[in-house]
């Protein structure tokens, strides 16, 4: 008797909880354990670019945090089209998070009506790194200011090959951006990536280079390539010699084109996953390990939460509704 009356007690109980309860229990099974195997990293453009180079750092240093591991997974082409919509499309379990780099994956929807994705296609996780382009050229170039490349290009319309990630990027933006300012008119080559429009400018395929300063460091403190000048407000510290834009030529050039990179998840992922996932990258910029590291590689850091992020990319798709005209063909 006493077996059967505990059975209907807890009968009783388990219905007196009502939906809501049971939702919840839902809600805590699907967080329980998670994330129990690796995840995957979709980056949209090529090894040893500006996104390539934060993804491998933030992999490496979050893993303490999210209690797995991470496999960076470049899916490059089309300007970053291909990547953007393989995260879209992704399995929505939580395993399977990517970058979202800001303004290519909204000039990208705005300028090509074939782009299958939306941005409701896309829950943000975390804005992690600001990452300006910068104009460089071989050291061996015969421009040694940004006013000699100005110059010249003044002279030669057209005539000057200049190599960065695209079509309708950031950098293919802040290179038009850069024509309109300076009125200049060059001739802008794609690349599927920083990384490939580097190895182009170092291999004499180009004239100059717009990459983004991240992985443009490492080759201008090596002498490889020479920094003309660096599209932002403020010069870099770790490229303190590097004048900016306004500096080297006096005009105000708008550093529109600077990559904002942030996590996202393909949207359905449950929301006690994606509170795991925000907690790891909140834990993450705060790690002295990892600010270290991001420094040493120039990665430049800018942190926003969840909603600091989807907040931004609200408002940069109504800014940059007045620069994507320049991108049309």
């Amino acid at each position: 008797m006493k077996t059967r009356a505990g059975s209907l007690v807890m009968v009783a109980v388990l219905c007196s909880l009502g939906a809501a309860s049971l939702v919840g229990w839902i809600g805590l099974a699907s967080a329980a354990g998670y994330p129990d195997k690796p995840l995957s990293m979709i980056v949209a453009f090529a090894p040893g670019g500006g996104t390539d180079v934060a993804a491998r750092v933030i992999a490496e240093y979050v893993k303490s945090h999210l209690g797995q591991s991470i496999a960076v997974e470049n899916k490059p082409g089309a300007g970053g089209q291909i990547g953007f919509t393989a995260l879209a499309k992704a399995r929505p379990d939580g395993y399977t998070i990517g970058f979202l780099n800001v303004p290519s994956i909204l000039l990208i929807k705005m300028l090509r009506p074939e782009a299958t994705y939306k941005m409701e296609d896309f829950t943000p996780i975390a804005n992690i790194q600001l990452d300006p382009v910068m104009l460089t050229v071989k050291p061996d170039s015969p421009f040694k200011t940004m006013k000699e490349f100005v110059d010249y290009a003044k002279q030669n319309p057209g005539k000057l090959n200049v190599a960065g990630d695209g079509p309708q990027t950031n950098n293919h933006l802040q290179a038009v951006i850069m024509e309109k300012g300076l009125a200049i008119k060059v001739n802008f080559v794609s690349y599927n990536g920083s990384g490939p429009a580097i190895t182009a400018l170092l291999g004499g395929q180009v004239d100059a280079a717009v990459p983004s300063l991240s992985p443009a460091v490492p080759h201008v403190e090596a002498g490889r390539m020479r920094a003309l000048a660096l599209f932002d407000t403020e010069r870099f510290p770790g490229l303190s010699s590097v004048p900016t834009i306004q500096e080297a030529t006096g005009v105000a050039v708008p550093s529109i084109g600077a990559s904002m990179r942030g996590i996202a998840v393909p949207k359905g992922v449950p929301e006690e996953r994606v509170k795991v996932l925000e907690e790891a990258f909140a834990k993450l910029v705060k790690d002295p390990k990892f600010i270290a590291k991001a420094k040493e590689m120039a990665v430049p850091i800018k942190y926003l939460d969840s909603k600091q992020f989807q907040g931004f990319l609200t408002s940069a798709e109504k800014e940059l509704a007045g620069y994507a005209d320049l991108l049309k063909k």
